[in-house]
């Protein structure tokens, strides 16, 4: 297993691509630390994986609030170990995300990641070293709808994630960042209950022809966690079905030269 003898700290993972990573390093060895302010949620992912035969806990924590975050750290530390891995997944509500709300989108998605790397580094760094895996999206390269601020905080994690990792790199840490593009959670069950044929649509602007699962972009992170990137800080990885590859606004247009 390739993460056998290892903890990690995984936010944001009572559902959706936190949950699906939680399971996804439970199922290469890991020992989980389960973070989320959804107990319910959270206490559901990691009995998953005791179910599986895996080690996992839920500790839920606010990543906004320091205190949160030093006892989410303490408590991963005192049931695994130093934790070696932090996955840095929580956002904020999809409300407001899509309203632009200012303090939630930077404080649980930027400030958050910020407080949970602060508070590993001293027992990443005891323990010779970690992987710190940023959790970012493809709308900090593009513009997908009115979502201005989520797309602007996105973009900051991946800018403090190249930043640190010039500082960290002597600690034989690591920090690395994943950009997902549209991926089926269960936050589009409600929206998808109101417009059942919005899934085709977005599907059609990706080259895959097809949206993303939650199980795709763990895959991505289990590679940034473990030794097989060891060469990889800084880097951002782009999961996406190629939409920021393609220019989605020519999509319905003919392939036809315009005549003279």
């Amino acid at each position: 297993m390739r993460l056998a003898n290892r903890s990690a700290i995984v936010t944001g993972a009572a559902r959706g691509i936190g949950r699906a990573i939680a399971l996804r390093l439970a199922s290469e060895g890991c020992r989980v630390a389960v973070d989320d302010i959804d107990t319910r949620g959270g206490s559901e992912t990691a009995k998953l994986i005791t179910d599986r035969g895996g080690q996992a806990i839920f500790v839920p924590a606010d990543v906004s609030k320091p205190e949160d975050v030093q006892h989410l750290v303490a408590t991963a530390e005192e049931s695994f170990g130093a934790p070696a891995i932090l996955v840095n997944s929580a956002i904020c509500g999809l409300q407001a995300i899509v309203g632009n709300e200012f303090e939630p989108n930077v404080e649980v998605v930027l400030h958050g990641a910020w407080l949970c790397i602060q508070a590993v580094l001293p027992c990443m760094k005891a323990a010779g070293g970690g992987s710190i895996v940023n959790i970012s999206s493809v709308n900090a390269f593009m513009g997908f709808g009115r979502a201005h601020v989520y797309s602007a905080i996105k973009a900051g994690i991946i800018g403090m994630s190249r930043s640190l990792c010039c500082e960290l790199g002597a600690d034989n840490i690591r920090i690395n960042c994943v950009c997902p593009g549209t991926v089926l959670t269960e936050i589009w069950q409600e929206r998808v209950e109101k417009d059942p044929g919005i899934v085709d649509r977005l599907a059609r602007l990706y080259p895959l022809g097809r949206l993303g699962k939650p199980e795709e972009i763990a895959n991505a992170a289990l590679f940034l966690a473990s030794d097989e990137s060891s060469f990889m800080t800084g880097s951002v990885m782009v999961v996406d079905g190629g939409v920021t590859a393609a220019n989605t606004g020519f999509g319905g247009l003919s392939s036809k030269p315009p005549q003279a």
